[in-house]
């Protein structure tokens, strides 16, 4: 019988919900460029640092949550038609063979907490730009790409 993994959201220590199966993340997670304006509510902050610093404990990563943040998907460098980016992932780490590979492992994990949460994800390359003081990347490391994060516009997206 397959494992069933399931995400929990702790709300206080005493309270445990289950959010979703993997699989079903799996099977609602489509990317998204375009979003609603709606901050990240303190227990959705609090989910996501803490499955980051697994990650970056396990990956030996610098991965980043970026809230309200506008200014990485504006203006000429918003190639790709994103909307409304307010909240992202940095994906970032020592310069390495393998840190690409190491990033989309550990990032697809909060892509999939994410989707969990109830957000929506896209993967970004090169269409956004560097913002200044709203991450840090450290001598010797790579940003390599950049997850939006957010709540679909009714448009499709």
């Amino acid at each position: 019988m397959p494992l069933n993994i399931v995400f929990f959201l702790t709300l206080h220590a005493q309270f445990i919900i289950e959010i979703m199966t993997i699989e079903e993340a799996i099977k609602q997670r489509h990317s998204v460029r375009k979003y609603i304006h709606k901050p990240l509510s303190t227990e959705v902050v609090r989910a996501l640092a803490e499955k980051i610093g697994e990650c970056n404990k396990e990956g030996g990563l610098h991965i980043q949550l970026v809230t309200q943040e506008t200014k990485a998907f504006s203006g000429i460098m918003s190639y790709g038609k994103f909307h409304g980016v307010e909240n992202y992932l940095v994906m970032a780490g020592q310069k390495a063979d393998n840190l690409d590979e190491r990033i989309g492992y550990y990032g697809e994990q909060l892509v999939l907490l994410a989707q969990a949460l109830g957000f929506n994800t896209c993967w970004a390359g090169l269409s956004y730009r560097k913002v200044n003081g709203a991450y840090k990347i450290e001598k010797g490391e790579k940003l390599t790409c950049i997850d939006c994060l957010g709540i679909r516009r009714d448009t499709r997206g």
